[in-house]
């Protein structure tokens, strides 16, 4: 019949069968049932790098803790961040390791000697108008506090669920690190810096399970 299905029943046409009543759902669109998850921290990261003129560095921290709440499609979370904790996996190994790693934990960029701990705080999210499962398919805005000082920091994120039932949050993004006073190497700040320039924005890459 032309029209399939839906027309038949537009029809009010007789149906015989099993579960005659409901239609496939092809797994195309995201849908999330209200309830709240709690952040697998082993198998959660961030990873970040920072650049300047001539090269790279990147690394990861870790998340301590952290809730993720859905109600009513929105999603809403608070996550605590390592920052004492931070690596940097390009100079593994290396004798010049722990001289970055130092000078990352410094009052240079994240004096984690009087803020060891960031925090990440989901104020409010809302899903696109078609939240495709292999597409970032939810607006999340927040507040990132670091270094004590707290700043808006909004992005596009990919939410699934993953085969064991959890929450899967996924997002690539930047920051700009002057927001929170980190200006060591920005030409916006300093003048003749020679080779201590550091590009402002760091590039963070996220991915959050939560059961």
């Amino acid at each position: 019949m032309q029209g399939g299905l839906e027309a038949w029943r537009i029809w009010d046409l007789p149906l015989a069968g099993y579960g005659v009543d409901q239609s496939d759902d092809p797994k195309t669109l995201l849908k999330l049932e209200d309830r709240s998850f709690q952040v697998d921290t082993t198998q959660s990261r961030i990873e970040w790098i920072g650049r300047n003129t001539n090269s790279s560095h990147f690394g990861a921290v870790r998340i301590a803790a952290g809730e993720i709440i859905v109600k009513d499609g929105s999603i809403i979370g608070n996550f605590d961040i390592d920052m004492d904790a931070i690596t940097t996996k390009d100079l593994e190994g290396n004798e010049l390791e722990p001289v970055l790693l130092a000078h990352l934990k410094s009052d240079d960029f994240f004096l984690t000697k009087l803020f060891p701990m960031a925090k990440f705080k989901i104020i409010n999210s809302k899903p696109i108008e078609k939240p495709f499962l292999t597409s970032q398919n939810y607006e999340i805005n927040g507040i990132l506090q670091l270094r004590g000082v707290s700043a808006k920091q909004d992005f596009m994120a990919t939410v699934t669920r993953t085969d064991e039932g959890a929450l899967s949050l996924e997002a690539h993004f930047d920051i700009d690190r002057t927001k929170w006073n980190i200006v060591y190497g920005s030409t916006r700040f300093f003048e003749h810096l020679g080779k201590h320039l550091v590009f402002d924005l760091i590039g963070i890459q996220v991915r959050i399970i939560a059961f």
